[in-house]
């Protein structure tokens, strides 16, 4: 037992390495073509929005990189049989609340939730409010170029950090052939300082 979660852990910690690896490789791909490390930047746009009040259905857990890569086949998996189950609607993609402020090697905290029209038991409200949003088009793994932006945008603009950032799914990353080609919709709720 204790092997099993010393070599799960480690694992963790190999995917969180690769994944580091890889931006690594993108960032210098970029200066040895003459581009800055952010050029990926120059695409994200930023729109102020406001997010309605809405029932989820949600699973909330301190999950490792490993775990959380697998929360479509893991959780979602879950929501949908409980949804289906209930006889409950889906009134959006299936979307992530991030509670954890870093990554740390124990995990993150993570809420992964299905926005659904009634309230049943073991629904709560979600009530993100006026949040920045940026779509990522591509590989969810340039997903900390968009975090860059949003941060900046934040300081230019003077506004804070108000609750949990959170993505919509707008693709199905299980459905999606080529990771370039998925969708995700990245919220900062927010309040002007």
């Amino acid at each position: 037992m204790l092997l099993n979660k010393k070599r799960y852990d480690i694992q963790a910690k190999l995917t969180a390495y690769d994944m580091m690896l890889q931006q690594l490789s993108n960032d210098m791909q970029n200066l040895q073509k003459g581009e800055s490390v952010f050029s990926n930047l120059k695409d994200l746009d930023i729109m102020l929005v406001e997010v309605p009040a809405m029932y989820i259905l949600s699973i909330r857990k301190l999950v490792s990189i490993e775990e959380c890569n697998l929360g479509y086949d893991m959780f979602f998996n879950q929501l949908y049989k409980r949804i289906a189950e209930d006889d409950l609607t889906m009134i959006g993609p299936p979307m992530t609340i991030y509670h954890s402020e870093e990554y740390l090697f124990e995990g993150y905290d993570i809420e992964f939730a299905i926005p659904i029209k009634e309230y049943a038991i073991g629904t709560k409200d979600f009530n993100p409010g006026l949040c920045i949003k940026t779509r990522l088009k591509g590989d969810y793994s340039e997903i900390t170029s968009v975090y860059t932006k949003q941060h900046e945008w934040l300081e230019q603009e003077k506004y804070c950090v108000a609750k949990p950032p959170f993505d919509i799914y707008i693709t199905n990353p299980r459905e999606t052939k080529r990771p370039v080609d998925s969708i995700t919709d990245v919220y900062l709720p927010v309040k002007k300082i």
